[in-house]
């Protein structure tokens, strides 16, 4: 038995399937099929049923997986720990962000991330928060780049920023004309909200104290902020978005308005799980993220803090 087996026997309960699994190893089917193989004959049991649709671990196969993954990822601490120990940022970063964050913020760090630790290999993904959480426990993602505080005792939370909230709001809707916006607005007419599921929907609706009336607003079902702006600039109507996606036109664009203080705000942290050691890595990130964006969004400011939990 060896690591390698393991590693192949993960992926194939991951994929459930011998050819997928051998594809995302980086190796033939049949050199995985080989392995997975050896490690039941040498267990003597067998881990998974072969049929036409895939493969499917069998009721002891799935306990040996579950201990599979935890070896692993004990293996996977120890390397990192001496990588800590040795001062190198070399590995992998598996960074899982969400959908309402990841365009406007991870273009900002990314290049300065690569270029400052060119050996360390960075796969980013974009995840809905709870997807997130689930693979940070899994330690199927190395850190989660999302809006807390999540209240979860397994995950560790380093605040980074307080993104205040602003309104895009068509030229021909009643908010127009206002200069600043009153929580007390957001009672008018006509608000575009993401689809289910997204933190920033909830928290929109925590910001609104909405009525449990579900067509008291018009929901466009899309993950994309960047849609619902078009809608509001084609239309008519408001909507809610965070600072980063209007960045660059917050003192030239009519429709974006602030709003009154304290203004409300979504606390963004680097989230990973108890086991993580790389502190360094993590702590570097954070002040590539901090020196991409103006000051003025640094955790610690006087926002209110709006929660989406």
């Amino acid at each position: 038995m060896n690591l390698q087996q393991l590693t192949y026997l993960v992926a194939l309960d991951t994929h459930r399937s011998f050819g997928l699994a051998a594809e995302k190893s980086f190796v033939t089917q049949p050199a995985l099929s080989v392995q997975v193989q050896k490690l039941e004959d040498e267990l003597g049991v067998l881990l998974f049923d072969r049929n036409k649709k895939g493969a499917e671990p069998t009721a002891v196969g799935m306990k040996v997986i579950a201990q599979a993954r935890q070896v692993l990822r004990e293996a996977q601490q120890l390397r990192e720990l001496v990588q800590v120990e040795k001062g190198e940022m070399v590995g992998e970063l598996r960074l899982g962000v969400i959908p309402t964050l990841a365009p406007y913020l991870v273009p900002r760090f990314l290049v300065g991330l690569t270029t400052a630790y060119p050996q360390l290999q960075v796969r980013v993904e974009e995840l809905r928060s709870e997807e997130i959480m689930v693979q940070l426990k899994d330690h199927r993602l190395d850190v989660g780049l999302l809006v807390t505080p999540l209240d979860d005792r397994q995950l560790r939370e380093l605040p980074v920023l307080e993104e205040p909230f602003l309104t895009y709001v068509s030229a021909n809707h009643q908010l127009a004309g206002k200069t600043q916006i009153e929580a007390a607005d957001l009672k008018a007419p006509g608000m575009w909200l993401m689809q289910q599921g997204h933190c920033f929907r909830h928290q929109v609706l925590n910001l609104c104290a909405a009525t449990t009336d579900p067509n008291a607003h018009v929901t466009y079902e899309s993950g994309s902020i960047e849609t619902l702006m078009e809608l509001v600039r084609r239309h008519q109507g408001y909507t809610l978005v965070p600072e980063l996606a209007v960045l660059d036109e917050l003192d030239t664009n009519p429709l974006v308005k602030r709003f009154a203080d304290p203004q409300p705000v979504r606390e963004v942290s680097l989230v990973v799980h108890h086991g993580f050691v790389r502190v360094p890595l993590l702590t570097a990130l954070r002040q590539l993220i901090l020196e991409s964006v103006p000051e003025r969004l640094w955790a610690g400011q006087s926002g209110a803090k709006v929660r989406w939990r």
